[in-house]
């Protein structure tokens, strides 16, 4: 399709585009849409759904040809879970679901919706490359790509990934340390395990972060009380209501996880390690530590979304070195 130096990139175009007279809107999104496949290092494909129907995909899989049929199966199937997703997020009144990422040890796919039921999918095949990595561009090319597309019909980005903003978001003059409010049940984790989670949170970062093992919660800590955080809460919205959402949200996502895993069976490689659900207001993460152990971990400030996902990952990787191999 494309032609000069960049990559040569495969399309395919929905018959009941091809099929309709006109096709503006259409023609205009691929545009757009080739644009940041070529510009792209690592994003391989890219795909366009209205109501869970594929418009079109575009890639660069070259001898990874034959991923194609269930690249876009996923797609569509990922946009289902998307909205039911969002409707479960809704009530921490955070706002919309404005991103969702799923990373399996050599792939990593992101689904961002540009206006309601209508997503792009984009997937990477990473190999040897570690999303802790700041030099992975392609989920904030995404994101990017998803704000040029609301931009064409006259909307302010939501900026996912807060990637518009992490340069600027400079913390508060806030800076004091807090107790935190700690739920723990059973002796399942070890004493500097709790302690390394506890000296992860931040007023301006990780909000509030907890362990499972075996799909229990059994560790959970939070700093909603902090003054730095007065201003994300209001009326019945208290710290006390949103602990107890997120509590009940922990114990729902080795069951949120089991269903995006199975999504992709037949498509992602590998264990499924790290989920994030941004939203409009915070994202919350869920990262695979071993085969008993998960982190999960929110933030209710945008602007620091994908600092904090780098804090988790570290988090994570100190935590499997401080839990004994069972």
């Amino acid at each position: 399709m494309t032609g000069g130096a960049g990559p040569e990139v495969t399309a395919h175009v929905a018959g009941h585009l091809t099929d309709q007279p006109g096709g503006e809107r259409e023609q205009a999104l691929l545009r757009i849409c080739e644009q940041a496949v070529t510009s792209t290092v690592g994003l391989h494909h890219l795909a366009y759904y209205t109501d869970r129907v594929l418009d079109f995909a575009l890639d660069v899989l070259a001898d990874r040809g034959s991923a194609r049929p269930g690249l876009r199966r996923l797609g569509r199937q990922l946009c289902g879970e998307f909205e039911l997703l969002d409707d479960r997020l809704r009530h921490a009144h955070t706002g919309a679901l404005v991103r969702t990422v799923l990373r399996t040890d050599d792939v990593e796919v992101v689904c961002d919706p540009v206006v309601r039921a209508q997503y792009v999918v984009g997937v990477t095949y990473t190999d040897e490359h570690d999303y802790i990595d700041e030099s992975n561009q392609v989920d904030r090319s995404l994101a990017g790509l998803v704000g040029r597309l609301r931009d064409q019909v006259g909307l302010a980005s939501r900026n996912p990934g807060g990637y518009e903003t992490d340069d600027r978001a400079a913390p508060s003059t806030d800076d004091r340390r807090i107790a935190p409010h700690v739920d723990r049940r059973g002796d399942a984790l070890p004493a500097t395990v709790e302690q390394a989670c506890l000296a992860a949170l931040n007023p301006h970062g990780l909000h509030l972060v907890g362990c499972l093992v075996d799909d229990e919660v059994v560790f959970l800590a939070d700093i909603l009380e902090h003054s730095a955080l007065a201003l994300y809460f209001g009326g019945p919205v208290t710290p006390a209501y949103r602990r107890e959402f997120y509590r009940e949200l922990s114990g729902q996502l080795a069951d949120i996880r089991t269903r995006l895993a199975r999504v992709g069976a037949s498509t992602l490689r590998g264990q499924l390690k790290r989920v994030v659900l941004d939203v409009e207001q915070g994202a919350v993460y869920y990262l695979r530590v071993d085969s008993r152990l998960h982190l999960v971990g929110m933030t209710l400030h945008q602007p620091r979304v994908r600092q904090v996902d780098l804090r988790l990952a570290e988090l994570a990787t100190e935590c499997g070195k401080l839990r004994p191999t069972e």
